[in-house]
């Protein structure tokens, strides 16, 4: 990791706080024919929502050094637009992301470009995490293109996903999301790192399929 790395996490870490309390651990299990048949609709449904906004916290750690903050996360298709704010400073950190490449600010007088956000991060701040896919799994979903294995909660909801090396546990559902019923709680775990979200709302457009009514993973 170079020093200008360094300097950032170390800046990162300074003015944010890792939550550190550990949840307890729920029984898995293999999901039954209905609960994989209600977790084909979930994604029929979300498959029509390429819009979307999610804002709460978040905590991130590489074994050695660690942060947290409140983030805001808008997703259009494929571009985000993601901001970090420390909770004692205020002072945030934007990462946007489109077709023509990615730009981080807040951490420099000027803002950082690279070709994709997943890069941009490795170049600032020393981290490897796997954005495109996290895209999906924040949703309760294993991402496209690769083997994934998913195990139930005993409330019939994902509760661990594992895909690419990656361990993602599903602490907690919001049942007052709409559309339909959201991750609350997600952490995703490969060593050294971890990512830690807590989503406090969930956002999609009114004309949302479902929107108005029970829909697909509705408990």
């Amino acid at each position: 990791m170079t020093r200008r790395s360094s300097r950032a996490i170390a800046l990162l870490a300074s003015v944010l706080l890792l939550a550190a309390c550990a949840p307890a651990t729920i029984p898995l299990r293999p999901g039954t024919s209905a609960e994989l048949a209600a977790q084909a609709r979930r994604a029929q449904v979300l498959a029509q929502l390429p819009v979307w906004r999610a804002s709460g916290r978040i905590g991130v750690a590489d074994g050695q050094r660690g942060g947290s903050g409140g983030f805001d996360w808008a997703q259009d298709g494929e571009s985000f637009d993601f901001t970090l704010t420390a909770p004692i400073t205020g002072r945030s950190f934007r990462l946007q992301s489109g077709p023509d490449g990615a730009c981080l600010s807040g951490l420099k007088p000027q803002p950082v470009c690279a070709f994709d956000a997943a890069s941009l991060l490795r170049a600032e701040l020393g981290w490897m995490l796997p954005l495109r896919e996290l895209r999906t799994w924040v949703l309760g979903m294993a991402a496209p293109g690769s083997a994934s294995h998913m195990r139930y909660g005993p409330d019939g909801l994902p509760a661990q996903l594992q895909q690419d090396g990656w361990v993602v546990q599903y602490r907690s559902w919001d049942a007052q999301a709409r559309p339909l019923t959201m991750p609350r709680l997600i952490e995703a775990q490969r060593a050294p790192y971890s990512v830690r979200l807590y989503v406090e709302q969930w956002r999609f457009p009114e004309t949302a399929p479902g929107a108005h009514g029970d829909a697909p993973g509705r408990r």
